[in-house]
């Protein structure tokens, strides 16, 4: 695991890359059980999953660019 910390862009590419895919998983998972809980047709949620997704891995880029920014920023 060493190797793939290359040097510090590596590595917010690496936590980058990261955050994103869990803000796709949990994303889409949280804004679909709330659809669900609101009684949203199965067919609805299906067809927001993508954009869910997409929602929560930006969510998740923007959360790790601020933790990048916090960390070596100042």
């Amino acid at each position: 695991m060493e190797l793939a910390q290359i040097g510090p862009l590596t590595t917010m590419f690496e936590a980058v890359a990261a955050s994103v895919g869990a803000g796709i998983v949990l994303g889409s998972v949280l804004f679909g059980a709330a659809r669900l809980a609101r009684g949203w047709a199965r067919q609805r949620i299906e067809r927001r999953a993508l954009t869910d997704g997409y929602l929560g891995g930006v969510v998740g880029a923007i959360a790790a660019l601020i933790d990048i920014v916090l960390r070596y920023g100042g």
